[in-house]
Parts: C-alpha cells; sequence; structure tokens
C-alpha cells in the first residue's frame, strides 16, 4: 500500500528573534524524497498570492511548499522602526517559519520584491541548506545605483510604487491599489483580488515605504554566485507590464551569476502561475526534478 504523505498544516503565528509575529502556513508533501519549496511573496502582498499553487494537488502532490507574510506585510508584525527592517530580521523571519516545519534544506521562491530576501538570507544563513533559488519577475539586489543596467522595472510600475508609498490623497491610494492589483495579473479570481486589496489596504504606508528604502549587502551572495555555487532558475513574462525584461535579463548578466537558466512565458504576466499556470509549474517543477536527479 502505498504511503500518503499529504500533509496541511493551519496558518500560525512564529516569533521571530526581535519579538515580531510572522504569520505562515505550509502543505504539501512530506516525503523525504519530495523537495521542500518556501515562498516569498511580492511587495505590498501577502502569502495567499499563492493561493493557486497551494490549491493545485499537481503541485502539493510533488513538493512540500511553505509561505508566510513577510514582516510589514498581511498579518505579520508591522515594525515601524528603522531597526525593524534591517537585513539580519529578513533572515531571522525566515528562520523561524522553517524551524516551524522543521526545514532543514530548501529551495526559495521569491517573487518581485520578495526575490531580494535571497540576499538577505544567504548573507546571514548557517543553518539551512539552499538547493537553489527561483526569481519570478523579481528584485535582485537593494542597493541603488550598484549596477549600470537599464532599470529593470517600468515606469509605471514606479509610478504606482511611489504614489502607494506615500499618496497625496486617500482618493489617490484608492485608485492606486486598483492599478496596482490589475499591474500584477487582470486574470485574477474575484477572491484572491479581494484578498490582495485587502493586503494592501493592512499595510502601514511606513512599512511600504521601508520595504523598498532599505538596504542590504550582496557581497556573500554575488560571491558565491559568481564562482557558481548558487544555482538560479529566473522567470519573465512577455505580458508582464511590471517588468522591463531587456533591463531585467541585462541585469542578471551584469551580477555575474555563473549558474542561472532564464525562461520566458510570452503570455505570462506578472502572477505567472495565475496566467499560466501548467507551464509555470512545469518549468519551476522541471528545474527542480533535474537539480535532484
Amino acid at each position: 500500500m502505498a504511503i500518503d504523505y499529504s500533509t496541511k498544516y493551519e496558518a500560525r503565528f512564529v516569533k521571530s528573534a526581535d519579538g515580531t509575529e510572522i504569520y505562515t502556513d505550509a502543505a504539501g508533501n512530506r516525503s523525504p524524497s519530495a523537495p521542500i519549496i518556501v515562498l516569498i511573496h511580492g511587495g505590498s502582498m501577502v502569502k495567499e498570492s499563492y493561493d493557486p499553487i497551494f490549491e493545485d494537488p499537481r503541485w502539493t502532490s510533488r513538493a512540500f511548499l511553505v509561505r508566510y507574510d513577510a514582516r510589514g506585510h498581511g498579518r505579520s508584525g508591522k515594525p515601524l522602526t528603522h531597526e525593524g527592517w534591517d537585513s539580519q530580521r529578513i533572515w531571522e523571519d525566515f528562520e523561524v517559519v522553517c524551524t516551524e516545519f522543521e526545514v532543514q534544506e530548501a529551495y526559495i521562491l521569491g517573487w518581485s520584491l520578495g526575490s531580494a530576501h535571497f540576499v538577505d538570507i544567504l548573507t546571514y544563513n548557517t543553518s539551512i541548506t539552499i538547493s537553489g533559488l527561483i526569481n519570478v519577475a523579481g528584485a535582485v539586489v537593494l542597493v541603488p545605483g550598484m549596477f549600470k543596467s537599464p532599470p529593470s522595472y517600468t515606469p509605471e510600475a514606479h509610478e504606482i510604487l511611489t504614489t502607494l508609498a506615500r499618496p497625496p490623497s486617500v482618493d489617490d491610494f484608492q485608485v492606486t491599489v486598483f492599478r496596482f492589483i490589475n499591474i500584477c495579473s487582470e486574470k485574477l479570481s474575484p477572491n484572491l483580488a479581494r484578498i490582495l486589496l485587502e493586503g494592501i489596504m493592512l499595510q502601514p504606508r511606513r512599512c511600504a515605504i521601508s520595504m523598498n528604502a532599505r538596504t542590504h549587502d550582496p557581497t556573500k551572495m554575488l560571491q558565491e554566485a559568481r564562482e557558481g555555487r548558487l544555482k538560479l532558475l529566473v522567470i519573465g513574462g512577455g505580458k508582464d507590464k511590471t517588468l522591463n525584461v531587456e533591463g531585467f535579463k541585462a541585469l542578471l548578466d551584469e551580477t555575474g551569476w555563473k549558474e542561472y537558466t532564464y525562461r520566458h512565458l510570452e503570455e505570462a504576466d506578472h502572477m505567472p502561475w495565475v496566467s499560466q499556470p501548467d507551464a509555470f509549474r512545469d518549468i519551476v517543477l522541471g528545474w527542480i526534478s533535474r537539480r535532484i536527479s
């Protein structure tokens, strides 16, 4: 008789090293042979961004999935001090979530601004083996002017994020929130669109500013990347209204990342697991499968 390794952990709060509560849950295949993927959402978003993945048995039967509201987002704690956004704090949140679900080895999938967490995690990590990184239309580093490549974001995305951080009025904020959701994907279900809308509304504007203004030191990550010790899968979409694909690829090349694979989904928007779910799933799980075999 086949053993059923399917597991679902209900959402719960875990306390990070500085006392900030982090809201997290997990689901999927806990077989020793199944890969573990920790998913980090984008800026001003929430962990439920990944509902289409967590609700898909073609994902949960093949991997164990962990997600959480990053600090300053959703139901997690929202520090308003400068110290609350130190690079080490971001790593500590990841660590406490992994500890909660007994994760010792994992792939990390970062979407949009969530990909910038790679730097923080790799800078301080000593306890969890990182099998590989998956960057979905995401930031590489949060160090302005570090690279000469053209911007990897579109002017519309820059305008929207700037307005969301410092809205001139309540009316402007409300209009821009809807623009932000639509620019992420026009194929969201009504329920997921509502969840994302609530998540943006919950975020204090000071947190919205801090998540974009914080800095970190990418030296350790870039050294490992340039020496071929970090495997990276990068996914971009042809219909992503937030992403300047050419600038995005040029930035990755400029980092000198030795072992990265770029996959382009022409019909995908900023949320390819929503707009192109089958192709996205096949790319991610196929890449992981080849890494394991």
